[in-house]
């Protein structure tokens, strides 16, 4: 029987480290977790092939050794990479950068609001030293990391998205246009422009975004819905957003205009 054990109330640092480990290790996909008191020397003698501790014991993956910056997800991490388990090229940098993250939550080196009311690792504990909750902390938290790993996956392409943009000069400012799946608002905010053109040709969605607050958007929407009046445009009430199909309104009718045409549409407003 497969099992895999961590101290009662496990911090964040042992249920990314277990989540990690489960990932690379499908042998491991069913495994029984246990939640022991806190110990230092516990995996001497129980430790195997089939029993795996994280975060006490004393065991290989066990971070509370004299000397040691790393922390049990770094533990697990360098042994998955060192064994070239990860081939994907953007799941390991996510993977790498979550990791990083991790490591700097569980020695106290991240800043101040990792720490705060609203972070993962306020919540994700219960604190009631029982092994029920302890294992819906682990779940919890795994689905979280899950989560957060197709986040880190999506910033990655972007990243390669962004290497293909175009950019123009407008009258409101300098324009970007992209085409991506992954590239949003958020990462457009982090980028140099002043009106983005968002096209996702999976859906062939449409989105043009300003970050600025002096910008009003309602001529290129105004633009759009004369030249395409059968698709579904929709200008926020911000006016720094105008929006053809999305996500959230997977059965908006799509525009007919072409990416080309909505650059052009931007630089003539």
């Amino acid at each position: 029987m497969k099992k895999l054990i961590t101290h009662i109330n496990p911090h964040l640092d042992d249920i990314l480290a277990i989540w990690l480990f489960k990932k690379f290790n499908l042998k491991f996909a069913d495994a029984n977790l246990e939640f022991i008191s806190a110990s230092r020397d516990a995996a001497k003698e129980k430790e195997s092939e089939d029993v795996i501790f994280f975060g006490t014991g004393g065991g290989k993956f066990d971070e509370h050794k004299e000397g040691s910056k790393e922390s049990a997800g770094s533990l697990v991490w360098k042994q998955i990479r060192s064994q070239a388990k990860v081939k994907n090229e953007l799941e390991e940098k996510a993977l790498d950068e979550l990791v990083e993250w991790n490591t700097l939550v569980d020695t106290g080196k991240a800043p101040a609001h990792e720490f705060g009311p609203f972070s993962l690792q306020a919540y994700i504990r219960p604190l009631d030293s029982s092994p029920e909750s302890s294992k819906k902390a682990v779940e919890l938290g795994s689905e979280i990391l899950d989560r957060i790993l197709e986040v880190l996956k999506r910033k990655y392409q972007s990243l390669k998205d962004w290497e293909k943009r175009v950019e123009f000069g407008t009258s409101l400012g300098k324009g970007v246009a992209v085409k991506s799946e992954t590239v949003d608002r958020a990462f457009c905010k982090a980028q140099t422009g002043d009106i983005f053109l968002i096209y996702d040709p999976k859906y062939s969605s449409v989105q043009y975004f300003t970050p600025s607050f002096e910008i009003d958007l309602e001529p290129i929407y105004r633009k759009v819905k004369k030249l395409d009046p059968e698709a579904d445009w929709f200008l926020h009430q911000s006016h720094h957003m105008v929006i053809c199909g999305s996500g959230s309104a997977p059965d908006s009718k799509k525009t007919k205009l072409t990416f080309e045409q909505l650059i052009e549409i931007a630089k003539t407003v």
